[in-house]
């Protein structure tokens, strides 16, 4: 996987990581360096469907490229605190190689997620080997319930003429 792209986004974001999490990466020195940047207690797990861990318990979700999946980030979504963040880098799919595309990205993550940075490479290079994205994206701060608009209305409006 490569680290360099997240560590420098999770520098540009968090000043200090409490608790933090790197699923699908069998390298321990990933833990470490995401350590060594901004300190915390870090947790390895290989990708499983259901993550072993209570609801809300961390700040960042690393997600090694493999484990990208809709299954996995909604996993990363269940263990996130409210205003976490989840990082990944995965290979750029272009013509017949492996990998994802950024649209496909949006969907995987549209969900439960605000995208707040997609790094790419830059245009002139598309279609070579090798190429990653990375992503940046926050737990959305609230969520659409059908529940919330009752019978085409929604419950409160400032516009509301009172009488």
């Amino acid at each position: 996987m490569p680290l360099e792209p997240i560590l420098a986004s999770i520098a540009n974001r968090f000043d200090r990581i409490r608790t933090g999490l790197v699923v699908g990466c069998d390298d321990r020195s990933v833990e470490d360096a995401l350590k060594a940047l901004r300190g915390g207690v870090w947790m390895s797990v290989p990708a499983t469907p259901e993550l072993p861990f209570e609801d809300g318990q961390f700040e960042v979700v690393v997600l090694e490229g493999a484990a990208v999946t809709r299954e996995n980030v909604r996993e990363a979504h269940r263990v996130l605190r409210p205003s976490g963040c989840l990082f990944f880098t995965v290979n750029e799919r272009t013509g017949g190689q492996d990998g994802l595309t950024a649209p496909e990205i949006y969907k995987i993550v549209r969900e439960g997620y605000d995208i707040v940075e997609l790094k790419r490479p830059k245009w002139w290079t598309f279609g070579r080997k090798g190429h990653t994205i990375t992503v940046c994206a926050r737990m959305k701060a609230w969520r659409e319930h059908k529940g919330f608009i009752r019978e085409g209305q929604l419950p409160f409006t400032p516009f509301r003429s009172r009488t």
